[in-house]
C-alpha cells in the first residue's frame, strides 16, 4: 500500500458544457507539481504545464459485466483527455474503506473502457483515498474492487425539498461518494420540481449491506420507508420520503444503522444535520396552506433497496 505523503494543491475545475442533456465536461490546467480537482477529486502530478479535460460516465452500463468478473464498483468513472502538456502521474479517487481488511489492497483493480470493450488491471499502489494508475493512457476508468468480504464505504446524503407546498415535503438520499451519480440525481430531482438542500456528508465510511433507517426529532414527522439496505449497484436508488407539518422550527435527521437482527434492534447514529427555515426557504407557504388539516398519506417505492 502506498503511503500519501504529498502535498496536493486542490484546484477548481472551469465547466465546459451545462446542456441539460450532457453531462458536464471540466477543463483543467496546472504548472509543475501536485494537483487535486475539488469536483472529482482527480489527482494527477506533472513536471511542466499541462492542462486536460474530462467528465464523468455513468456506472450503469458497466455493472453487470464487471460483477460477472467477480468485481464491484468503488470509484467514479471518469474519462481524461489531455489538451496540453504531459501528466507524469494521475490518481484515481475511491470510496472503500482500507482500515478493517489487511489484505484489501490487493483487491482493488482498475476497471478500463474503450472500443474493445472492459477490461480490468491490477494495482499496486493504494491509498485510503485513490489508486495509482500504472499506465497513463486516457480512455474511460475508474476503480473496482475484487468482490470477498464486506466492506464500508464513503458516502453522501443528498437532501431535495419540494417548493411551495403547506407541509415540508423531502426526499433523502444515501448513496456511494460517487459525483456522476450525485448529478444524476440532482437533474432527476430538478426535473421534478425539487431544490436541493447542501448538507455535509457522513464522516464514517458506511457498512454494506447493512439496513439504515432516518428520523427526525419532531413529533409530526412522517417517514418511509423504515429501513433502506446500503448498496452499491444501483442506478436508481431508494429515497426516505419526508413529511412535516410545521416546518417553522429547527430540527434534526439522523441516519442510524441496526447492530443487531435479533429481537428489537440496537441503532447506532452514523450521521446528523439540522435543518433550518432558511434551508427550505419555500416550503410551507402554498396558496391552500390554511386548508390542509393533515399531511397526505406517505408512498412508497416498492424497492427498498439503494446504492450507497
Amino acid at each position: 500500500m502506498m503511503q500519501d505523503f504529498s502535498n496536493w494543491t486542490k484546484l477548481e475545475p472551469e465547466v465546459n458544457s451545462t446542456h441539460v442533456d450532457e453531462a458536464p465536461t471540466y477543463s483543467l490546467r496546472s504548472e509543475a507539481g501536485h494537483f487535486e480537482c475539488s469536483v472529482s477529486g482527480l489527482r494527477w502530478v506533472c513536471k511542466e504545464k499541462a492542462s486536460f479535460q474530462y467528465h464523468f460516465c455513468s456506472w450503469g452500463g458497466h455493472m453487470e459485466r464487471v460483477e460477472s468478473r467477480q468485481y464491484m464498483s468503488a470509484g467514479p468513472i471518469i474519462d481524461v483527455a489531455v489538451t496540453a502538456g504531459k501528466l507524469s502521474e494521475m490518481h484515481l479517487p475511491h470510496w472503500i474503506c482500507i482500515d478493517d481488511i489487511p489484505d484489501i489492497p490487493d483487491r482493488f483493480a482498475v476497471l478500463h473502457i474503450d472500443d474493445c470493450g472492459d477490461f480490468v488491471e491490477k494495482v499496486s499502489e493504494v491509498t485510503p483515498t485513490h489508486v495509482k494508475l500504472n499506465e497513463l493512457t486516457f480512455f474511460p476508468r475508474a476503480v473496482a474492487l475484487k468482490l470477498g468480504s464486506p466492506v464500508k464505504i464513503s458516502c453522501n446524503v443528498l437532501i431535495y425539498y419540494k417548493p411551495n407546498t403547506p407541509f415540508l415535503k423531502l426526499r433523502v438520499y444515501l448513496i456511494p461518494n460517487d459525483p456522476a451519480l450525485q448529478q444524476k440525481m440532482d437533474k432527476q430531482e430538478s426535473c421534478s420540481g425539487y431544490e436541493k438542500i447542501t448538507k455535509l456528508r457522513p464522516e464514517k465510511h458506511l457498512k454494506m449491506h447493512h439496513g439504515f433507517s432516518l428520523t427526525a426529532d419532531t413529533v409530526s414527522a412522517q417517514i418511509q420507508p423504515q429501513k433502506i439496505t446500503l448498496r452499491n449497484d444501483s442506478q436508481d436508488p431508494n429515497f426516505y420520503e419526508v413529511y412535516i407539518e410545521n416546518p417553522e422550527r429547527c430540527f434534526n435527521l439522523k441516519l442510524q444503522y441496526a447492530l443487531s437482527k435479533k429481537h428489537e434492534p440496537v441503532y447506532e447514529p452514523v450521521w446528523t444535520c439540522e435543518l433550518r427555515k432558511d434551508d427550505h426557504p419555500k416550503s410551507g407557504y402554498g396558496e391552500d396552506k390554511h386548508s390542509v388539516d393533515k399531511l397526505p398519506a406517505v408512498t412508497q417505492k416498492v424497492s427498498v433497496s439503494m446504492p450507497v
